[in-house]
């Protein structure tokens, strides 16, 4: 006989049971998956769908374009690459996350993969890597099996095809939603070259394909600003090359995605991370340097054939994106701001400004620079120009300019430029879009001057006090000179301290930044 009390237990007990069941079988929320297509050093211009270098250069690009919306007005926001995929995958600012050089970000700073790692996603990354597994949480890489110069791989659609093959069967047979960063070292130079196997045809480990199609010079348009000579049009013949090598990427990595039958629950992005590695662009906070092509595809959320000609949007803005998109909450720290809104349809505010910068590359070569751009107007403030100190990345073809500038005023004046700066640049992009013309020096500021330079100041100012820009003293004392080369003495120092405290977790590591 069973007493009151253990019955009503054992009552309960039962009635409990088909909860719990219920609970352990409901099923998890369906999450998108996600599909980053990074190109190197690809200035936002070359596609074939936002103008093209050459003509027909980027048939799976333009595709892709055709299935999803482009976006005019999509920007990294530091032109050199560790720095600026970085931003991409933290939401932050390299003054908050620690990558203002190639440097890892800072230990314990959210990140993209691995927030989607802990949300059960595999994650996996191709390509020019960011080194930093214990932070960025990788469920898988691709390991390049050489050693030594990066450009010896990274451009051989066929591996990308392998891996991005196999990873997506991983992801269907772990029934896992997948976020899968495949970055291409093209067009980042050495260019795409001729013959078979290319400069290294002994190495076993050698990773580097022909491009489907090679460009003659007569064929490449002339963009960036750049001056119309022979020079010029050799590298930029290459470069194409490259680009169409990129665009092979790209097909074979979206083939490999249909044949798995992944691409209708796929945000797929393209973009690249910053301009191509010529005079002006790279390396720089200028509209060339820092504008990127994307691209969104997302069946059945983004209309077909969309062009977004309005919103302002930069790399900041992906990791709160993409979070969201994928019904996450957000990251605890972030300077971005998701455009989901703009995906679905919608319009969104406060969407006329990008800020730019670059720091350094390898500490003791420190060059800050600050960009506010909005579609019309650019200002920038180079706090490292004194008239005497010299930018020295100039990147392919600078020779060819110099050259002309034997011969032509003009362009003396643009290699000038070029090399020593000024601390304030201002820019009316509707009239100069390639930024050649500073209205300062032809049009100097005053209390009746028509031009805007005032409200940007302000706006960079605002934005530098909201992140706690360490160059924000600078901009206040940009009119005293003693104050700008005590601030340059000490961030150079500092910058060159953080990279040389990186020595010892590269040798533990493997490699170097």
């Amino acid at each position: 006989m069973i007493h009151t009390p253990a019955l009503i237990l054992l009552t309960l007990v039962a009635l409990l049971i088909p909860l719990v069941s219920a609970q352990q079988l409901r099923h998890p929320t369906a999450r998108p998956n996600i599909l980053w297509l990074v190109a190197d050093d690809m200035n936002w211009d070359s596609p074939g769908c936002f103008g093209g270098v050459a003509e027909g250069v980027t048939p799976h690009i333009d595709q892709l374009a055709a299935e999803g919306i482009q976006f005019w007005h999509g920007y990294v926001n530091v032109a050199v690459c560790t720095p600026s995929r970085s931003v991409m995958l933290t939401g932050l600012y390299p003054q908050n996350n620690g990558a203002e050089g190639f440097q890892r970000i800072r230990p314990g700073t959210p990140n993209l993969p691995s927030l989607l790692n802990a949300a059960g996603f595999l994650c996996g990354t191709i390509g020019k890597p960011l080194n930093q597994q214990e932070l960025f949480r990788w469920s898988t890489t691709y390991t390049w099996q050489g050693k030594g110069d990066e450009n010896l791989w990274g451009r051989d659609p066929a591996i990308y095809r392998r891996f991005t093959r196999d990873f997506f069967a991983h992801a269907k047979s772990a029934r896992q939603p997948f976020f899968l960063m495949a970055n291409t070292h093209d067009p980042h130079d050495p260019f795409a070259i001729s013959g078979p196997k290319g400069l290294h045809p002994d190495n076993l480990h050698y990773e580097r394909a022909e491009s489907s199609k090679n460009y003659d010079p007569s064929q490449v348009r002339v963009s960036a600003g750049l001056p119309d000579v022979v020079e010029i049009r050799k590298h930029l013949a290459r470069y194409a090359g490259s680009v169409r090598r990129t665009d092979d990427m790209v097909g074979a990595v979206l083939q490999e995605l249909d044949r798995a039958g992944l691409a209708d629950n796929t945000i797929v992005l393209f973009l690249s991370d910053h301009g191509m590695a010529f005079p002006g662009v790279k390396a720089n906070c200028y509209p060339d340097s820092t504008r990127s092509p994307w691209i969104i595809r997302w069946p059945g959320v983004v209309a077909s054939g969309r062009d977004d000609r309005l919103h302002m949007l930069s790399c900041v803005d992906l990791q709160s994106t993409f979070l969201e998109a994928a019904k996450l909450p957000p990251a605890t720290r972030t300077d971005g701001r998701s455009f989901l809104p703009i995906l679905q349809g919608g319009k969104q505010e406060e969407r006329d400004y990008v800020f730019t910068q670059f720091f350094h590359i390898h500490g003791k070569d420190a060059y800050p620079m600050r960009g506010i751009l909005s579609r019309d107007w650019a200002y920038l403030f180079n706090p490292w120009a004194d008239g005497k100190r010299i930018f020295p990345r100039q990147w392919n073809g600078f020779d060819a300019l110099r050259k002309v500038a034997q011969t032509n005023p003009l362009m003396k004046r643009r290699v000038d430029h070029l090399s020593f700066r000024t601390v304030e640049e201002f820019y009316s992009l509707r009239e100069d879009p390639h930024c050649l013309s500073n209205l300062l020096e032809t049009e100097p500021s005053s209390s009746d001057n028509p031009i805007p330079v005032n409200r940007f100041r302000k706006k960079l100012r605002e934005l530098m006090i909201r992140i706690s820009d360490p160059a924000l003293p600078a901009l206040n004392s940009r009119r005293d000179p003693r104050a700008l080369q005590s601030f340059m003495k000490s961030y150079t120092d500092r910058a060159t301290k953080e990279i040389e405290e990186l020595r010892s977790y590269e040798q533990v590591k493997g490699y170097r930044f």
